[in-house]
C-alpha cells in the first residue's frame, strides 16, 4: 500500500467515523426531542383533568343554584316548596340529576383527553427509543464497512 493510498485509508475510516457519530448523535437528538414533547403531552394530561374538574364543580354550582331558584320560586308561587309538593321535587330531582349528569360529562371528556395525551406521549418515548436504537445499528454498520474497506475487505 503506497503512502496515498495510506492517507486515504486513514480519511476514509475518520469520515466513517465520524458519519457514525453524526448517526448517534441524530438518534440521541430525535429520542430527547421525543421525551420533551411526550413530557410536554403529559403535563397537557393533567391540565386536561383539572380543567375537567374545575368543569364539573361549575356544573354542580349550576344545579345548585337553579334548584335554589325553584324553590325560591314555587315558594313565591304560593303552590308549595316543600317535600310535599310532588311537582317541586320532581323538578328539583330532574334538576339535580341533570346537574349531576353534566358534571359527570364534563370530567368524563376530560379524562378521555388526558388518555389520548398519555397514550401519545407513550408512542413518543417509543418512537424515541426506536430511533436511538435504530442509530446505534446504523452506527455499528457504518464503522463495520469502514473497517472493511480500511481492511480492504470492501
Amino acid at each position: 500500500m503506497s503512502g496515498l493510498e495510506t492517507i486515504f485509508g486513514i480519511l476514509g475510516a475518520a469520515g466513517t467515523a465520524a458519519s457514525a457519530a453524526g448517526t448517534l448523535a441524530a438518534g440521541a437528538a430525535e429520542k430527547r426531542n421525543q421525551d420533551f414533547i411526550a413530557k410536554q403531552e403529559e403535563m397537557k394530561a393533567n391540565e386536561e383533568l383539572a380543567a375537567s374538574t374545575r368543569e364539573a364543580q361549575q356544573k354542580r354550582e349550576e344545579a345548585a343554584y337553579a334548584l335554589s331558584r325553584q324553590q325560591a320560586l314555587a315558594a313565591s308561587s304560593g303552590g308549595g316548596a316543600g317535600a310535599d309538593a310532588p311537582t317541586i321535587v320532581k323538578l328539583m330531582a330532574d334538576t339535580a340529576g341533570q346537574g349531576e349528569l353534566n358534571a359527570g360529562t364534563a370530567i368524563y371528556g376530560g379524562q378521555q383527553r388526558a388518555a389520548g395525551l398519555m397514550d401519545s406521549a407513550k408512542g413518543r418515548r417509543a418512537s424515541g427509543r426506536a430511533s436511538f436504537l435504530g442509530s446505534q445499528l446504523s452506527a455499528f454498520g457504518q464503522g463495520a464497512s469502514g473497517f472493511a474497506k480500511l481492511k480492504g475487505f470492501g
